[in-house]
C-alpha cells in the first residue's frame, strides 16, 4: 500500500450517488447530481431503471470501488429495495478496505428510525424477512443501515432543498480539496506500522476518544509514520489537523499560543484565529471542539506543558475523535496517561536496502556490482531511515572508486556516531553551500525560510539555489516555510565548526556555545576568523562584558546576543554585519561610525536605545527593524532612503510620541506594529503602503486620529485599534480593500464608524466591544461573519443585513457566520433584534451563533 500517494491516486469518480430512484431520482438526487456536475465534481449516478433484480451489477460494484466519496440518500422507501441495501453493503466494504468516505443524507426521514429500525425502515426489513429465506443477509442489511445512521451527514426534514443541496456540495468540495501531507519521497516499510497504528486507534469506534503515542529515537521515522497514518485515515473525520515541529515552535515567543491558533484554524476551517493567551486557547479548544469528531496529530512533543495546552483532556474533543502524539520521550506519554503506545523499530534489512537503493540508484535494488558495497552502508546505518536517506543521496551517481573511498572513511567512524557518518554528505557540497549549511545549523534552525534567505543573500551565498541543494541532499528540510534539520545533522554541523580549531574558539568561524563566546569576548582577542556569534548566557550565570569586546571582530556577519550584560556602551560594530539580534542592547544609540553596507535585520527589543541614527542614512538592504519594548526610544529617523523595509516593530515603546512622515510611504512595508506605544500621538498624515498586511495600534491610548488612506491598499488584512482614543475613522478606510479584520474594542472616544465600511467586501471580523459612545452601526458587508458589540451601552441601532442588491440576506448568504454578540447592549431596540432572530431566514443563525439579552 503506497501511503505517500494514497490520496493522490486517480479515482475514476469523485462521488458515487446511492439512492432509491422512485423516491428521489427526479427531484432531490437529480438536482444534487446537477449541482455537483456544475461544480466540476465527477459524479456517478446509475441511469438504469429500477428492475435490476436483487443484486447489483459488476459495473455498479466497480463504480463504487472507483469512487472517492459515496453519498447515500436515505429516503422513505430506501429499505424496500434490495438493490439499494446491497449497494450500502458494498459501500461499507470499500469504506473499510480502501478508506472511502461515506456521507449519509437523511431525506425526510429521521436518523433515529435507521438506528432503531423503526418506521418505513422497519417495514422494509420485515418485508424482506417474510419473502427471503436468507436471514443472515437481512441481518447484514439491518446492521449496515445502523452503521450508516451513525455517520456524520445531513438531515433534511423542512426547509429549502436548494439551500440544503448547496451546503452538501460545499462540504464535498471542501473534502475533495483537502491536500494530503507529503510523507516521503520513497515510502518504504510504512504499511505495517500504519496498519498497527490504525488498529491501536480503533477508528471504527465512534463512541470514545482515544489517544495513541508514537515514540523512538531521532531519525527513526516517527513523523513519517504519523504523516502516512494521517493521510490514510483523515477523511474519516469531520475535521483534522497535523501540528508539526511542536518542540521547536514552543520554544519561540508565544510559541504555544501559535500552536493553539494553528490547531483551531485547521479544525474549524477558519483562518487567522487569535487566542491571545494559552489559557484562553485552552478554553477555546474545549468549547469549539467538544462536539466535533476530529483527528489531531501532535508531532515532536518534548514537554507535558505542550500536551496540556493542546490536548489536555479527552473531554475537550467530540466522541469518536483520535489524537496521535509523536515524541522521543516515552516517559512523557506515561505522564500524560497514554496507555496505547507504539514504539518505532529500525527498518528490516530488506526494507533498509530498498530505501537506500531508491536514493542511491533511483530504483528498489542495487545493481549487481554495487550489492556488496551497499551492504557495507547498511551495516553502518543500522536500519536508521535518516542515515540511509542522507548516505544514499550522497552516493547517487558516484563511481565504485568513490563508493570505496566513502566506505573507507566510515570504517574509522564508530557506528554510534552517526553525525560523523552524515558528514560525508557535507563533504560533497560546494563552498558556498557548506557556509550556508553551517549558518543554518548554528543560527537559523526553525527560522522562516524567506527571512533567512534575505540574510544569506546579503552574504553572497546564493540561497535560492543553495537551499534547494541542501534539501536535495537531505541535510535541510522545509516545513511550513521554516528551515529544519534533524538534530543529528545539526550536531554533525557543529562538530565540523569545532574541528576548525578545537582548542582556540577565536579561530573558529562560528560560535554558539556560551563559554566559548565568553572566553573570546573576555580576553578581547583579535579575530579574523569569527563570522557569526550566538551568545545566550544561562540565567544562573552573571558576567560583565566590556562593550569594546567586539572591536577586533572585523569579519562578523551575524551577531545574536541574549541575556548578556555589557558595560561601557558599544563603540564599534563590524561593517560586515547582516544581522543584529541583540535584546537589551546596552547603548542609547548605534555606534556613530556604524555604516554597514548590506545590513538586513536589526532586532534590539527591550533595549536602552533612544534613537537609531542622526539624519538620513542609506540602508538599501535593510528589511527588518524591531525595537519592541524600548521604553526610551523617542523618535524614528527618516527612513526614506531605506526603501525595502518589510517589517517595522515598535510595540511598547512608551516614549515614542510620533512616527516620521517617511514611514507612511514605505512601499515594501508588510507589518507596522506600534501596539501599546501609550504616548504616541501622531502618525504620518497619509498612508501609501501598498504592501502592508498588518497595522497594529492596540493600546495607543493617546492616539486620536487615524491617517487618511491616500490610495488603494489591497494587501491589508488586519487593522487593530483596541484601546486607542480615536473618535472616528475616515471615509477613506474604504481604500483598505483587502481588509479582513477590524478590531476597535475599548475605544472609549469612538463615536462613529463610517458608512464606507460597507464597501469592504472581504471584511469578516468586526469587533467593537466596550465602545460606550457608539450609537449605531452602518450597513455591513454581506461577508462580515464575526461581530462583537458587547457592552456598547449607547448602541441603539443595528443595521438590517442587506446584500448589495438590497434584498434581505438569508442564511444561505450568511452561511459563514459563526458568532454575533450583543451582551449588555441595553439600549439596542428589543424589537429590532427580535425581528432579526425570529425571521425564518435567520433561525439557523440565531440558534447556533447568537447570544442575545432577550
Amino acid at each position: 500500500m503506497d501511503f505517500s500517494s494514497e490520496y493522490l491516486k486517480k479515482w475514476k469518480y469523485d462521488v458515487f450517488l446511492s439512492f432509491r430512484g422512485e423516491d428521489t431520482r427526479n427531484n432531490f438526487t437529480g438536482h444534487l447530481y446537477e449541482a455537483l456536475c456544475q461544480k466540476g465534481v465527477y459524479t456517478f449516478i446509475d441511469n438504469e431503471e429500477l428492475n435490476r433484480g436483487q443484486g447489483i451489477s459488476p459495473a455498479l460494484e466497480k463504480a463504487i470501488e472507483d469512487s472517492r466519496i459515496s453519498v447515500v440518500v436515505l429516503s422513505k422507501t430506501f429499505a424496500f429495495s434490495t438493490s439499494c441495501l446491497n449497494e450500502v453493503l458494498k459501500i461499507l466494504e470499500i469504506k473499510d478496505s480502501k478508506g472511502q468516505l461515506v456521507l449519509p443524507v437523511f431525506y425526510n426521514v429521521d436518523p433515529s428510525e435507521l438506528r432503531h429500525q423503526k418506521g418505513s425502515f422497519e417495514e422494509g426489513l420485515v418485508k424482506h424477512k417474510d419473502r427471503l429465506e436468507n436471514m443472515e443477509k437481512v441481518k447484514r442489511w439491518s446492521e449496515s443501515l445502523c452503521h450508516v445512521a451513525s455517520l456524520s451527514g445531513w438531515h433534511l426534514s423542512k426547509g429549502h432543498e436548494s439551500t440544503f443541496i448547496k451546503r452538501i456540495v460545499e462540504e464535498i468540495l471542501n473534502r475533495l480539496n483537502r491536500t494530503p501531507l507529503n510523507v516521503a519521497k520513497h515510502p518504504v516499510g510504512l504499511e505495517s506500522p500504519v496498519l498497527d497504528m490504525e488498529s491501536l486507534l480503533g477508528t471504527q469506534s465512534e463512541k470514545d476518544v482515544r489517544v495513541v503515542g508514537i515514540h523512538g529515537i531521532g531519525g527513526i521515522g516517527k513523523t513519517t509514520i504519523a504523516k502516512a497514518l494521517y493521510n490514510h485515515i483523515s477523511n474519516q473525520f469531520e475535521a483534522h489537523t497535523f501540528i508539526a515541529n511542536v518542540r521547536e515552535i514552543s520554544k519561540q515567543k508565544f510559541g504555544l499560543v501559535r500552536l493553539q491558533e494553528a490547531l483551531l484554524s485547521e479544525t474549524l476551517n477558519c483562518r487567522d484565529i487569535k487566542v491571545g493567551s494559552v489559557d484562553r486557547g485552552i478554553n477555546l479548544i474545549k468549547s469549539r471542539l467538544c462536539s466535533k469528531r476530529v483527528l489531531i496529530v501532535i508531532d515532536d512533543v518534548d514537554s507535558i506543558e505542550q500536551l496540556e495546552s493542546l490536548v489536555g483532556e479527552n473531554s475537550w474533543l467530540g466522541s469518536g475523535s483520535r489524537v496521535v502524539i509523536t515524541t522521543r520521550d516515552e516517559h512523557l506519554l506515561i505522564a500524560h496517561n497514554i496507555e496505547a503506545v507504539y514504539k518505532v523499530k529500525e527498518l528490516s534489512y530488506d526494507h533498509a536496502l530498498e530505501l537506500f537503493s531508491w536514493y542511491a540508484f533511483k530504483k528498489p535494488c542495487p545493481p549487481t556490482n554495487y550489492e556488496n558495497l551497499s551492504s557495507h552502508i547498511l551495516n553502518y546505518s543500522k536500519g536508521l531511515p535518516l542515515a540511509l536517506t542522507v548516505l544514499g543521496s550522497y552516493l547517487f551517481g558516484r563511481s565504485i572508486t568513490e563508493w570505496k573511498s566513502a566506505i573507507h572513511k566510515l570504517k574509522n567512524t564508530p557506528s554510534k556516531q552517526i553525525s560523523k557518518v552524515l558528514k560525508i554528505s557535507f563533504d560533497g557540497l560546494e563552498e558556498n553551500e557548506k557556509a550556508m549549511f553551517l549558518d543554518i545549523a548554528c543560527f537559523f534552525k526553525g527560522e522562516d525560510k524567506e527571512y533567512v534567505k534575505k540574510i544569506l543573500e546579503a552574504c553572497d551565498l546564493h540561497p535560492d539555489i543553495g537551499i534547494g541543494v541542501l534539501v536535495d541532499k537531505s541535510l535541510v528540510t522545509v516545513d511550513m516555510n521554516k528551515l529544519w534539520m534533524h538534530d543529528l545533522i545539526q550536531e554533525m554541523a557543529k562538530e565540523i565548526v569545532l574541528s576548525e580549531c578545537p582548542k582556540d574558539p577565536s579561530k573558529r568561524s562560528r560560535l554558539w556555545f556560551y563559554q566559548d563566546v565568553l572566553q573570546v569576548l573576555m580576553e578581547q582577542k583579535e579575530s579574523n576568523s569569527i563570522e557569526g556569534i550566538r551568545l545566550d548566557v544561562p540565567e544562573t550565570e552573571r558576567v560583565k562584558i566590556s562593550g569594546k569586546a567586539l572591536e577586533k571582530m572585523k569579519k562578523l556577519r551575524i551577531l545574536m546576543v541574549d541575556n548578556a550584560s555589557f558595560s561601557g556602551g558599544v563603540p564599534y560594530l563590524s561593517e560586515e554585519l547582516k544581522l543584529i539580534d541583540w535584546p537589551k542592547y546596552p547603548s542609547s544609540t548605534l555606534p556613530p561610525n556604524f555604516y554597514p553596507k548590506r545590513l538586513v535585520s536589526v532586532k534590539m527589543n527591550h533595549s536602552r536605545i533612544k534613537h537609531l541614527w542622526k539624519g538620513v542614512k542609506i540602508f538599501r538592504d535593510l528589511k527588518f527593524l524591531s525595537f519592541s519594548c524600548c521604553e526610551y526610544l523617542s523618535e524614528i529617523p527618516n527612513l526614506s532612503l531605506t526603501p525595502h523595509i518589510e517589517s517595522l516593530n515598535l510595540d511598547h515603546c512608551k516614549s515614542l510620541m510620533e512616527v516620521h512622515e517617511s514611514v507612511g510611504s514605505l512601499e515594501k512595508l508588510v507589518t507596522l506594529n506600534l501596539a501599546f506605544c501609550s504616548n504616541l500621538k501622531t502618525l504620518p498624515s497619509g498612508f501609501r503602503l501598498k504592501s502592508l498586511r498588518s497595522l497594529l495600534l492596540t493600546g495607543c491610548s493617546n492616539l486620536r486620529n487615524f491617517p487618511e488612506i491616500v490610495e488603494k491598499m489591497a494587501s491589508v488584512e488586519e487593522v487593530l485599534l483596541e484601546g486607542t482614543s480615536i473618535k472616528a475613522l475616515p471615509q477613506s478606510i474604504e481604500h483598505l480593500i483587502g481588509l479582513k479584520a477590524l478590531l476597535l474594542d475599548s475605544c472609549q472616544m469612538l463615536e462613529h464608524v463610517p458608512s464606507s465600511i460597507e464597501k469592504l467586501q472581504y471584511l469578516t471580523c468586526l469587533s467593537l466591544t466596550n465602545c460606550p459612545k457608539i450609537r449605531e452601526l452602518p450597513l455591513l458587508s454581506r461577508n462580515t461573519s464575526l461581530i462583537w458589540t458587547d457592552n456598547c451601552k449607547s448602541l441603539q441601532k443595528f443595521p438590517h443585513l442587506y446584500s448589495p442588491s438590497s434584498s434581505f440576506v438569508g442564511v444561505q448568504d450568511f452561511r459563514r457566520v459563526c458568532y454575533m454578540s450583543f451582551v449588555n447592549c441595553h439600549k439596542l431596540i428589543h424589537k429590532q433584534l427580535q425581528d432579526h432572530i425570529t425571521n425564518r431566514l435567520f433561525q439557523e443563525v440565531a440558534l447556533f451563533s447568537l447570544h442575545l439579552p432577550l
